[in-house]
């Protein structure tokens, strides 16, 4: 037998008491006060790190939009509060090659609407309810309509069509006088974007099947069609 082996072997057991008897001592593993220690201070400066980062993000989105000009006010129209806003957001923008701001005109005769020529036409043209593009590119499209429904004893649909050239590339449609109640009136909004590349010459229209219930009374500056070259 091997020496080492034999003399374990006569040395029995450990007793009760000596095994129950451990050293006081730090815990051993990896959650030890040492470790702790390092876990918190390194939280910490995470923390203080990302907040460092936010308020530069936020200091440097106030710097460029205070650098951005502010034009002079010199344009002819004026809008209610969500077409004012669309059109403050063309005017302080830096994209000025092509753009328009247009409002739909009082006397609406056809399914293609038309629109007011004293609008902010700028390296577009306009013809005949058309936007004709004279620069290609990608162009940003936004149509915004109030409508203004008598209701009777039957349902409605309203529908919004934004085409290019002849083709519709985007719609919106909502059911209104649903329940087949007579009311007063009913004031409806519709609205429709639009991201495509477009080629010169290419048309832009709008067309609304129900055109009597767009409203040029109450809100006649709520009703525009705006679109702007985003990137060529």
């Amino acid at each position: 037998m091997d020496p080492g082996l034999q003399q374990a072997l006569q040395r029995g057991p450990p007793s009760a008491e000596a095994a129950m008897h451990v050293p006081a001592g730090p815990a051993a593993g990896p959650w030890g006060p040492r470790s702790r220690s390092y876990f918190c201070f390194t939280t910490t400066l995470l923390a203080l790190c990302l907040v460092f980062t936010v308020a530069t993000f936020m200091v440097l989105v106030v710097r460029r939009a205070d650098s951005i000009p502010n034009p002079p006010d010199n344009f002819p129209l004026k809008g209610g509060n969500c077409s004012e806003d669309l059109l403050c957001i063309l005017k302080r923008a830096p994209f000025k090659k092509s753009w328009a701001y247009l409002q739909v005109s009082k006397h609406l005769n056809s399914t293609r609407l038309s629109w007011n020529k004293d609008g902010i036409v700028h390296g577009v043209t306009y013809h005949d309810g058309k936007l004709v593009i004279q620069f290609p590119g990608w162009y940003f499209i936004i149509c915004q309509l109030q409508f203004l429904v008598q209701c009777s004893n039957h349902s409605v649909d309203l529908k919004l069509e934004l085409l290019v050239n002849k083709e519709v590339k985007r719609q919106a449609l909502v059911t209104v006088c649903e329940s087949g109640l007579p009311t007063k009136e009913i004031y409806q909004n519709l609205s429709q974007f639009l991201l495509d590349y477009l080629q010169v010459n290419a048309t832009i229209s709008v067309m609304v099947d129900k055109f009597q219930y767009v409203d040029t009374n109450t809100f006649p500056l709520e009703n525009v069609l705006s679109i702007f070259l985003y990137s060529s």
